[in-house]
């Protein structure tokens, strides 16, 4: 652990260090998506990162309800892996001129942040109900679907219309956003 964080002595630890990384996840994404959704050009894109933005404020709450029901206060915990994803992404989007290749770039670092979010929903539950705490895993549920969703919905709406707008091949129309839990 850092210089100024106590070491990880217990799985009950582990899970208090786990839920903080979880709750500093949910803010990054919901920063960045506010940022990301500034970039984009396209109407869909723009949508789906709004939804997802609005469905992480109800993950917070859920990841707090956690936290009261078993008597922890976390920090929101750096995450180095949510970080990364999102300064590689803003480092490629630094590079790319074309704003319809910027919209498949934005859709796959959502996906990629997406997918990391629901493994670390999963793993959460898990030490949950590894300590005997199977109501708070179900609280993390719906942030685990939520996610899912997300990746999901970020590469249909890949696959049906942003990358073949930036091959220029046109896309078909609207994609059904469906993000929140």
């Amino acid at each position: 652990m850092g210089l100024l964080s106590k070491d990880i002595r217990s799985l009950d630890d582990l899970l208090v260090q786990g839920l903080g990384e979880l709750l500093y996840t949910e803010r990054r994404i919901a920063k960045t998506l506010a940022i990301m959704a500034g970039k984009t050009s396209d109407a869909a894109l723009c949508r789906a990162l709004d939804a997802c933005a609005s469905a992480g404020a109800a993950n917070v709450i859920q990841i707090e309800q956690v936290c009261q029901r078993r008597d922890c206060h976390p920090r929101a915990a750096e995450s180095p892996a949510i970080d990364g994803i999102f300064i590689s992404a803003e480092e490629l989007s630094g590079e790319i001129d074309d704003c319809r290749v910027l919209d498949t770039a934005i859709a796959g670092a959502v996906q990629s942040a997406a997918s990391y979010a629901s493994g670390r929903y999963a793993t959460l539950m898990g030490w949950l109900d590894a300590v005997g705490r199977p109501d708070c895993a179900r609280l993390l549920q719906a942030g685990l679907i939520q996610h899912q969703r997300t990746a999901q919905t970020m590469r249909q709406l890949a696959e049906k219309r942003l990358n073949p707008r930036a091959l220029g091949k046109g896309g078909e129309g609207p994609v059904a956003v469906a993000i929140a839990s």
